[in-house]
């Protein structure tokens, strides 16, 4: 009977899934196991059984490593800010903080000693992402980082036998996240047998991912996917006898660790082990049984408000409540009074799209037929419309089929049950919510249909699509309903503008006049301040097309006496009347008059600008208008709540007067002007988090302009009013699945490349149940998105426990401890744009006596030594003001007794990073070097990416430099993004002439052309664009390409799709193809002409070999093909006749 009774507890811990826990990143020794599981440390036998939780940490623990005597875990957490070194007993107990650098990745292992921990950190790379980044040893007493001589390096082991010989990991860690990848960031395996530091690089013709190389007694060993699935393979130091070491055939090998006795690692969410001294074989690597025992914390159910998780949300037709979805729940809320209510299933499903129906009803998109369907059958359509009352139930009244893809967008009928759904293969369709009936409407050939909009008796159909890939208009459908809107016989579409570029936004007037739109037609040129060149940042205006043909402009004003400001209609009645008459109307019935309609275009008489909305309201429309963008201001405060930054503009056609409504403002919508004695409308628009609601066409008072509380007097929504459940295993199996959707729907090719979807998606979705934290989710969605074999499959952002965070106060330098001197010296001051702000270290502001060399003493008042850091003293300092105590080293050879003499005190603003400044100072550096090396002949410029701050950084060092007789551009860590075709077009530009002046010297022709030769560096961090621009660069020959080759990765994405927790997935959408390499870029790269090493040894002798090879070609070419003097033809004779 007991056992009976044990049976029946064990079968339902698995059922529950609270059995089975995620086990990744062990590390052994002897006989014990430490992993991490629900971001903490975990012990366990080596045998297996019961597991024991060693930390419970308010943020993510990881890479922990025990020490080579079994005492000490080292790991890598965030207890205090971002992830540094920790250490802790390995029997457990306190977490004791060892760096203070806010920018450890991980864990590396143990010196051989047991007395230094080695780490991963870019608190001294120049590049993005650190791609950079060195290996550093802390003590594990702590005190001074040391840099390992290593150069960047991912993983790094030490052998424990004969020379103790060094074997690096570069380029990555991971080959499960892009699965056979073969591109050039592809691991590298340096070995120094003789640890005197000459590295070797091993198995460069593997055509694989080789990654996390590590000693075992004489063979190298290490996970290679070249045989198609992640297992482990072992080699001699000299990369030769390769042979597979584990079997997997359905998971990668991850995490390998060993004490020399015993291997561990981990596989699809589970703990396995192998003995390396058995005879290799399947059977000698087993799994480990860990007895999980856990609280599940993580997963237990939490509240959070509507404020910080809406997401969608509409207005009411009579404008006194909204619908909306928060968190992917659909809840229904009168404006400022009553209660909350709550829609559809509580957990587990997704709604969005949520819309009022004529009848009070909501409707939205779902996904619960997903929890509904008993067949394991998945695919790209399984989500479906549901409607509806408006008392709370989790049951709809009524639920349809959709259109095949994913609807993108919802309008619904201000008069009838209809409901026009734009989807992701480019079709509009009308759907009967009564009956689910569908007809499609139109499709496009080009981007996706959108923007639709009833008219406001439902009759017709408005909306913007593409004519080509630069060109959109307004389209229209009369849809025929019956008197009853059960039946509707569609017409064609028909096309209602003539673009000049884009037309977009359509809006009906209510009273049925005037259909207003947006439209980008409007050249008028800009001239640029640092270039000769022009753009049209101002191209737009609200314009309107009348309805009818003899309806006339609104603009012209009719003459009227004093007092009688009121607009005539074409009828002679004025407006007001003619409200009050259509008022009396039972419904109004709008005619459009088709013959001719394009070229009924009326101008508004406003200035060009950035206009992003416009509606109609009764005898006025309001339209928004946003700033042009400095993308370096908005990269400083895209966390700020207050982003929103369109101004409301209302046009009243009566006082014939614009005049400004509200400012910071988002998205507008309007309720739906009721055809009975309430003529006036309701205006909803959103600010940052917050929403606010408003009478329709009224200014807001300047008393209420800076009002926050939320009321009726005010506006603003509560948005706090919404309480959100979230359980989170339910939330986490929803957010997997749609993951895996959007993939489905959305990968460039219709078969995803061959790989079969439906057998990932049930390979990861076995091990959801093990899911305990939101990084472990995040790391099974980047595993089965993985699978794709495609780059920019990423997954980020979303809702982590709230981690502490105390930014470390930079000082701009290197700041290191002198071991003879006993005292903190600054090493290296990067002086950084002097001229700009947080720009430069802080030390070398004027006025502030700080050299380098001089000892740091003391910071706010507390003396340094070996032991107590600077960085301790700066946690939570970022961007501060902090005094420092100085003293001036002895350059000058004061006596001794002077020393106290010149000790002083200066106080600093601390930086909050320091990448930019050391960037600044790398590139001034290489700049110095090819302008010495070639006599001042060639130029240099580097390029850090293909986004604002790459286009910011060929222009400051381009048009400098273009008269030079030749160019190095420099792409080498270039982390992608959009402007190629806009470098490339400049570099390209063909030498003409000259403009000759009297005085002066000759400018060239066309302006900022260059006539000496160009030469590109790039290596395997120069990715997507980076490889774009490297591959578009060699298919126009504009000169050798030198380096290593890159990347490759070119299938774009857009970031548009969050998931409910706001995690971005994106989905690779746009697969580039080359006329010289067809699809070839992707994963693999571009080769260079010149290849050239950067080897371990380079980077520690603090040389460059590839700028270096790339000066000598550059002279080269000169050489032989030296760029001429001009010789101008003899200026022509003008005489005077005799």
């Amino acid at each position: 009977m007991k056992s009976s009774i044990e049976s029946s507890r064990k079968q339902k811990l698995t059922v529950n899934g609270s059995g089975q826990g995620y086990f990744t990143q062990p590390t052994v020794f002897q006989n014990q196991l430490v992993f991490v599981s629900e971001n903490d440390l975990w012990y366990a036998p080596l045998e297996g059984g019961r597991a024991q939780r060693l930390t419970s940490a308010r943020s993510e623990t990881h890479s922990p490593a025990f020490s080579p005597n079994g005492q000490w875990i080292a790991c890598c957490t965030k207890e205090e800010g971002e992830h540094d070194v920790y250490l802790m007993e390995s029997g457990g107990g306190p977490l004791q903080r060892l760096t203070w650098l806010n920018s450890v990745t991980h864990i590396v292992g143990w010196s051989l000693d047991g007395q230094y921990i080695w780490f991963r950190s870019t608190h001294q790379a120049v590049h993005n992402r650190g791609s950079d980044a060195w290996l550093f040893k802390v003590s594990l007493n702590g005190g001074p980082v040391e840099n390992l001589p290593f150069g960047p390096a991912m993983t790094a082991n030490q052998q424990l036998r004969g020379k103790n010989g060094i074997v690096l990991g570069r380029n990555t860690m991971n080959n499960s996240r892009w699965k056979r990848y073969r591109g050039g960031m592809t691991g590298e395996i340096w070995v120094d047998t003789q640890n005197k530091g000459n590295f070797k690089r091993l198995l460069a013709d593997l055509k694989g991912n080789p990654v996390r190389p590590f000693w075992l007694g004489e063979r190298l060993w290490f996970i290679s996917d070249h045989e198609g699935l992640g297992n482990l393979y072992s080699c001699n130091n000299l990369g030769k006898e390769l042979r597979q070491e584990t079997f997997q055939k359905e998971y990668y090998v991850r995490f390998p660790a060993t004490d020399s006795n015993t291997i561990v690692y981990h596989v699809g969410g589970e703990l396995w082990k192998l003995d390396p001294q058995e005879k290799i074989s399947p059977s000698r690597e087993s799994q480990i049984n860990i007895g999980w025992h856990s609280t599940k914390s993580r997963l237990q159910r939490r509240f959070f408000y509507g404020e910080a998780y809406w997401e969608e949300t509409m207005l009411h037709p009579k404008g006194h409540e909204i619908t909306l979805t928060a968190r992917g729940k659909l809840f229904s809320m009168p404006l400022w009074e009553q209660a909350v209510r709550q829609h559809g299933i509580r957990d587990g499903v997704r709604y969005r799209l949520p819309c009022w129906l004529p009848d009070g009803n909501i409707v939205a998109i779902s996904d619960t037929c997903l929890i509904k369907s008993k067949a394991e059958k998945h695919s790209a359509t399984e989500e479906q419309l549901d409607i509806f009352g408006s008392f709370p139930s989790e049951t709809p009244v009524f639920s349809h089929k959709l259109p095949a893809g994913r609807i993108q967008e919802m309008a619904v009928s201000p008069r009838y049950p209809h409901l026009a759904l734009t989807t992701s293969r480019m079709e509009l369709f009308l759907m009967n919510a009564g009956n689910g009936h569908i007809n499609k409407l139109d499709h496009s050939e080009v981007r996706e249909i959108r923007e639709v909009v009833f008219s406001p008796d439902g009759r017709w159909l408005a909306y913007t699509k593409y004519l080509s890939l630069e060109l959109t208009a307004i389209f229209l459908v009369d849809l025929n309903p019956s008197p009853n809107g059960k039946r509707v016989k569609p017409s064609e579409s028909f096309q209602i503008t003539q673009p000049v570029r884009y037309d977009f936004c359509p809006s009906f007037d209510p009273d049925g006049r005037w259909l207003y739109f947006l439209s980008s037609r409007i050249f008028n040129p800009i001239w640029d301040t640092v270039q000769t060149g022009t753009s049209f940042s101002r191209s737009m205006k609200p314009y309107l097309l009348t309805l009818k043909k003899d309806t006339q402009n609104p603009f012209v004003q009719k003459p009227n006496a004093p007092g009688r400001e009121t607009i005539e209609t074409e009828s002679g009645i004025s407006s007001e009347s003619q409200n009050a008459k259509n008022k009396k109307q039972k419904k109004l019935k709008i005619e459009i008059d088709l013959d001719g309609i394009e070229d009924r275009i009326i101008e508004f008489p406003v200035a060009e600008g950035v206009y992003e909305q416009i509606k109609g309201l009764p005898n006025k429309v309001v339209f928004s208008e946003f700033p042009l963008s400095t993308s370096f201001n908005d990269i400083s405060t895209e966390d700020n709540p207050e982003k929103d930054q369109g101004n409301l503009w209302m046009y009243d056609f009566e006082k014939q007067e614009i005049e400004t409504i509200v400012e910071n403002v988002g998205f507008i919508q309007t309720s739906i002007v009721d055809d009975g004695e309430n003529s006036a409308s309701t205006m909803l628009y959103s600010s940052g988090d917050q929403l606010r609601v408003l009478e329709a066409g009224i200014p807001v008072p300047e008393e209420l302009k800076t009002e926050k509380h939320f009321s009726r007097k005010t506006g603003w929504l509560d948005l706090n009013r919404i309480r959100i459940s979230v359980q989170y295993q339910r939330e986490w199996m929803q957010m997997f699945r749609e993951s895996w959707r959007l993939q489905k729907e959305f990968f460039w090719t219709e078969d995803l490349s061959g790989v079969d979807w439906e057998r990932v998606y049930e390979r990861y979705a076995r091990l959801l149940p093990r899911i305990g934290s939101r990084s472990e989710l995040s790391d099974l969605i980047w595993e089965m998105q993985g699978e794709l074999g495609t780059s920019h499959a990423y997954e980020y952002g979303g809702d982590y426990p709230n981690a502490p965070r105390y930014p470390v106060g930079c000082l701009g330098a290197d700041i290191v401890f002198d071991s003879k001197r006993r005292v903190w010296i600054f090493k290296k001051i990067y002086s950084g744009d002097l001229w700009k702000n947080n720009e430069h270290s802080p030390l070398a502001e004027p006025g502030v006596p700080v050299y380098e060399e001089d000892e740091l003493l003391a910071v706010g008042g507390v003396f340094l030594d070996e032991h107590k850091t600077p960085g301790e003293l700066l946690v939570h300092q970022a961007g501060q003001f902090v005094p420092l105590t100085v003293t001036e080293c002895s350059r000058e050879k004061k006596e001794e007794k002077e020393s106290e003499a010149h000790t002083r005190q200066v106080v600093v603003k601390t930086l909050i990073g320091e990448q930019g400044v050391r960037y600044r100072e790398w590139v001034r550096n290489n700049l110095k070097s090819v302008d010495t090396l070639t006599g001042g002949r060639v130029g240099y410029l580097h390029l850090p990416d293909m986004s604002t701050h790459g286009i910011a950084e060929f222009h400051r060092g381009y048009l400098t430099q273009v008269d030079r007789e030749g160019l190095i551009v420099d792409v080498r860590y270039n982390a992608g993004g959009m402007v190629s075709p806009l470098i490339l077009e400049k570099l390209s530009h063909r030498h003409l002439g000259y403009d000759v002046p009297r005085w002066g010297t000759p400018e060239s022709y066309p302006y900022h052309t260059m006539r000496g030769h160009l030469i590109v560096i790039a290596n395997q961090f120069t990715g997507s664009d980076g490889d774009m621009f490297t591959a578009s660069f060699r298919q126009l020959q504009l000169g050798p390409l030198i380096g290593k080759r890159t990347w490759g990765g070119v299938i774009g994405i857009d970031g548009r799709y969050q998931l409910v927790d706001g995690t971005t997935t994106t989905q690779p959408q746009y697969s580039i193809w080359f006329h010289h390499a067809g699809w070839s870029v992707e994963n693999h790269g571009v080769d260079p002409d010149i290849e050239v090493e950067d080897t371990p040894q380079s980077f520690v002798k603090n040389e460059d070999p590839m700028l270096e090879r790339s000066v000598q070609k550059m002279l080269l070419l000169l050489k032989e093909k030296p760029v001429q003097s001009i010789n101008y033809s003899p200026s022509p004779r003008r005489l005077l006749p005799h």
